[in-house]
């Protein structure tokens, strides 16, 4: 099947490439990356991955050599699947540096991609999806994301969320209902950043709920298909979950919101927006941007005479800003299920999604949308993001933070596994494990057991001598999962204190300890891959079949 390309479409791909490009400069130029906020957890995130892919092993559940060989669950709670490319990127030969800064362009133009897809599939107007494209990508939270707060998660994120979006508004604005989209954006939010999908599902059930007088049989059927399908796509990471959390209590099952967000207020919003500057980590100035706070502003003024649609989408984008600060009070669910935003000016990820739909909605009222036009706003979202990235860049090397360079990626802090230690059993006192990493007997340190160990990528080896029967906790982080040998026969294994236990009989051992993942993680991996290839076979188009008819003869 040949592709044709018209110069529109080599001109839309060029601009989306564009945008990309400048969502990361003047970064991707650089050489290191400043180290902020969540970056070191994220490194050691990429960077185990990549070798969990070198090993053929896509779902690794547990990273080995997280956390000085304790081996941590980040994969169990915080999927990896989607750091495939910075996986590729590495496999391919780039040091980790531009393997980082070329998976965040990666995002970037598949933000690019599903934005303009999205409004492009409402509007039927490539100008309309080229400035929506450019107000989403360029928006100033989702650079905060990006390239202050090193947010992976939350900026894979803003990649799918317009999917989402589409999938929910096809069900009750179409005659085609895209329930499989919904379906597949909510997956990819699962698999990409659960609070966002956490989130999401609750202003899904918000917006359907608004339109419940519009709920057909067909609509209903959809919203059903589209859950089921949601939950089969991520069958391979939900069930996992379950099982761990049913077993055992982590430090993220009881999450407390923040100071940071607790305090934060409109004026807080509204100032830092207006000074196109959000300061390093530890003084952190979150904001919406100058360019979307004006639409907010603008649309607010002239809201008596907005259509029906501007005054709807103004409405939603107020209700989101304010969410994002204390006007809501947020204490009153500081340790509710709601807590597990952390800090609620995340909310911004939506605020911002809103706000470029409503200033797009704006431009098309006020009759501003010519070519000419749609360039000159991408040009002042442009404009207005290289000098946002280069203020924080400038920022940060007048604070003289540290940075993570090709040197020094993989002894930077190798012990770090997250500011919260979410993933972690309750009450694992990590920093005692840190400080002395090897073998305990019965709650005693075991001399110089450092000499007896071996760790690889898919087990690690203790040798030790026991008198009398003994209590030996292994360093490793407990994790339902593990298989322990003692002199290759395979022994029971149990949770003390957050580490692999076991007991053994007086005598010389030697102890080998692999994940070798649940039955449950097993089956629901299998289980999702079927899902994804019946999805794949049914959302082909039919194949056409020609048959050669004989000719009959003619007589002579």
């Amino acid at each position: 099947m040949k592709i044709k390309l018209n110069r529109l479409t080599v001109a839309i791909g060029a601009i989306l490439i564009g945008i990309s490009v400048i969502s990361i400069s003047p970064y991707f130029f650089n050489n290191y990356i400043f180290s902020q906020d969540d970056l070191l957890f994220h490194r050691t995130r990429l960077e185990s991955y990549y070798q969990a892919v070198k090993h053929w092993d896509f779902f690794p559940r547990i990273f080995p050599a997280m956390g000085l060989n304790f081996g941590y669950g980040a994969d169990l709670f915080y999927p990896s699947i989607l750091l495939f490319p910075f996986a590729l990127f590495r496999l391919l030969g780039l040091a980790f540096v531009p393997a980082y800064f070329m998976y965040q362009f990666v995002i970037s133009l598949t933000t690019a991609a599903t934005s303009f897809y999205f409004m492009d599939s409402i509007s039927h107007s490539k100008k309309s999806a080229l400035l929506f494209s450019s107000f989403y990508t360029l928006s100033t939270y989702r650079l905060i994301d990006q390239s202050v707060r090193a947010a992976l998660g939350e900026t894979l994120a803003f990649a799918f969320l317009p999917l989402v979006a589409l999938g929910a508004y096809s069900i009750f604005y179409s005659d085609k209902p895209r329930w499989k989209l919904l379906a597949v954006g909510m997956s990819f939010l699962i698999a990409c950043h659960l609070i966002t999908a956490f989130y999401t599902f609750i202003f899904l059930i918000i917006f359907i709920l608004l339109n419940w007088k519009k709920c057909s049989q067909i609509q209903m059927k959809s919203i059903l298909s589209a859950g089921l399908l949601s939950v089969g796509l991520s069958a391979w990471f939900l069930f996992p979950y379950l099982e761990q959390t049913h077993h055992l209590t982590f430090n993220f099952n009881k999450t407390i919101l923040w100071a940071t967000g607790l305090n934060f207020g409109l004026g807080d919003l509204f100032v830092n927006s207006l000074t196109n500057l959000s300061a390093p980590f530890a003084n952190l100035k979150p904001n919406l941007g100058v360019f979307l706070l004006i639409v907010v502003i603008v649309a607010g003024l002239n809201y008596p005479k907005l259509t029906t649609k501007n005054k709807q989408l103004t409405l939603a984008t107020l209700f989101t800003v304010l969410l994002s600060t204390n006007i809501f009070p947020w204490a009153i669910f500081k340790e509710s299920i709601l807590a597990t935003i952390q800090f609620p000016w995340r909310l911004l990820l939506f605020a911002s999604f809103f706000a470029s739909l409503l200033a797009v909605n704006l431009i098309k009222q006020f009759n501003w949308l010519s070519s000419r036009n749609t360039l000159l706003f991408i040009a002042l979202c442009s404009f207005l993001a290289i000098s946002f990235n280069v203020n924080n860049l400038m920022q940060s090397q007048a604070q003289n933070y540290s940075t993570i360079t090709n040197e020094n990626f993989t002894d930077f802090y190798e012990s770090e596994i997250g500011h919260g230690k979410e993933y972690l059993v309750k009450d694992t006192d990590f920093k005692t494990y840190f400080a002395n990493p090897g073998l305990i007997i019965n709650g005693v340190p075991y001399a110089d057991s450092s000499k007896q160990t071996i760790n690889t990528y898919h087990y690690s080896q203790y040798t030790l001598r026991t008198n009398g029967v003994q209590e030996v906790q292994l360093p490793k982080f407990y994790y339902k999962g593990y298989q322990v040998t003692d002199n290759q026969k395979v022994i029971e294994n149990y949770n003390k204190n957050g580490l692999v236990t076991v007991k053994l009989d007086s005598g010389v051992h030697t102890l080998v300890i692999s994940y070798k993942k649940t039955l449950i993680q097993k089956i629901s991996t299998a289980f999702s891959l079927l899902v994804v290839g019946v999805l794949i076979l049914v959302s082909l188009p039919p194949v056409k079949k020609k048959f050669e008819t004989n000719k009959p003869l003619k007589a002579k």
